[in-house]
């Protein structure tokens, strides 16, 4: 029998114990093992059987509470990058502005004080990316436990995260909607 042993189906697993229950994640366990060792096509093709056995069994709140804990990093140290410029912006505006100057990696679309968009010029997901498919919104919502992590760094627990694109899906960027709630001045 093959082993649950690759970071992702870990991750996955826990997540499903924390959020639906012991009994859900034992038997998502027994069905839907993925090793270390795996391809990148073996990847894809359990992620592609992740959002079907996620999307057979549960409402899409759910879903996104179970896929947010999945995400790869905790965001430190973008959020630390982000933080570099955030302070020595006097506005959100001023602060896009500062970061889209210098960094390559993501992008910052300003929308109003209290909103911005945070997008990926490329899907950085390791267990994907390599395939040039594309699959269920499901499975992008991991990117949102990312973004959440880092914004409540940058910006307090005072923030809602939601996906608006994503590559995987067939778009030409990742973006997730980030608003602020309350004082939102430049620090």
């Amino acid at each position: 029998m093959a082993r649950n042993d690759n970071p992702q189906a870990v991750r996955l697993i826990d997540s499903l114990r924390q959020k639906v229950g012991a009994e859900d994640a034992k038997e998502f366990d027994k069905t839907h093992a993925l090793s270390k060792s795996a391809d990148s096509k073996k990847k894809f093709g359990w992620a592609k059987d992740v959002c079907t056995y996620l999307e057979a069994h549960y409402e899409e709140e759910t879903i996104v509470k179970v896929r947010k804990e999945c995400r790869c990093n905790d965001g430190k140290s973008i959020a630390n990058k982000l933080l570099k410029y955030l302070h020595k912006a006097g506005s959100i505006r001023q602060f896009v502005d500062d970061f889209n100057r210098q960094e390559t990696f993501a992008f910052l679309e300003y929308q109003t004080e209290n909103r911005i968009v945070f997008c990926y010029p490329e899907c950085y997901c390791a267990c994907v990316k390599r395939v040039p498919e594309e699959l269920s919104r499901t499975w992008c919502y991991c990117t949102l436990g990312n973004a959440e992590g880092i914004f409540k760094r940058v910006f307090g627990e005072g923030i809602r995260v939601s996906l608006l694109e994503s590559i995987k899906t067939g778009a030409d960027r990742c973006a997730i909607e980030v608003e602020i709630e309350g004082e939102t001045q430049a620090k």
